[in-house]
């Protein structure tokens, strides 16, 4: 006998399967921030190292807003970044609470459909001693004559 709510749970599994996607991809975003973030933190550890260095061959005003304007650049696109890096982390965080509803939805399914299994099974096995004491009655009926 086959579970009749098997497509209820069948959908679950589908919906389930999908927030694991999407949390892979917003695991995958977190990544290349990061990965960004890092860049941008090696350029700015860069940059200070070597400022001085850069400021004592400036000839005019210019070239020193100019060498100014590229780190305050750096600070900038760090600070977008720590932007995107939290508002992906709250989305990472959402899509856990996802999944951890759409898995007791799931389970809450599954295991209805582990005592129908189970209430199917006994059900034969009771069919099947039925029919052996049948038989065995039958047997002993044939017998007696």
């Amino acid at each position: 006998m086959t579970f009749k709510f098997q497509n209820i749970l069948n959908h679950r599994k589908l919906i389930l399967d999908g927030h694991f996607i999407e949390l892979s991809k917003i695991q995958d975003k977190l990544i290349k921030i990061n990965s960004k973030m890092d860049s941008v933190d090696n350029s700015i550890n860069y940059y200070k190292e070597t400022f001085l260095e850069n400021t004592l061959n400036l000839t005019n005003i210019r070239d020193y807003n100019l060498l100014d304007g590229r780190y305050k650049a750096l600070l900038t696109k760090m600070d977008s970044l720590l932007k995107t890096k939290d508002s992906v982390l709250k989305e990472l965080e959402d899509k856990k609470v996802q999944i951890v509803r759409s898995k007791m939805e799931y389970e809450k399914i599954d295991k209805l459909r582990e005592k129908y299994l189970a209430i199917d099974k006994i059900a034969e096995l009771k069919r099947d001693e039925a029919i052996a004491n049948d038989f065995a009655s039958n047997r002993f009926n044939r017998n007696e004559y």
